[in-house]
């Protein structure tokens, strides 16, 4: 299992701007191997907004499947048309961004549910 990190830094208040992007589900969730995502939102030591979209994957190959993928591409790009067509500047709230690519080496649940679990496989 892999979790992939997108630390985006985004311009002083405009974190709204790209969390709105992430608060419905998009067709990521429909791609074979995707276990999550999780959206983070912190203020950095600059005083810039960091998002931190991580999302788990079964498995690389299946992160490099959604990645490379039309759904990818074209998710992305009327992303920058949509943004174009509002009159946003080309560089827009975002100021950089970083992948990370992690492999799962523990994950823990809560007793309960670790417990029901193991139950349900048995």
């Amino acid at each position: 299992m892999i979790m992939v990190e997108n630390r985006i830094e985004v311009k002083p208040g405009t974190a709204d701007l790209v969390l709105d992007r992430f608060r419905k589900p998009k067709s990521v969730h429909t791609f074979k191997g995707f276990v999550r995502m999780d959206v983070l939102h912190s203020v950095n030591e600059a005083g810039n907004e960091e998002i931190r979209v991580c999302t788990t994957w079964e498995s690389e190959d299946d992160f490099r499947a959604w990645s490379e993928s039309d759904s990818f591409r074209s998710a992305h790009a009327r992303r920058a048309a949509a943004a174009q067509e509002k009159g946003e500047r080309q560089d827009g709230p975002i100021i950089g961004n970083k992948v990370t690519i992690y492999q799962v080496v523990a994950s823990h649940l809560p007793a309960e549910t670790a417990a029901a679990k193991e139950a349900a496989s048995s």
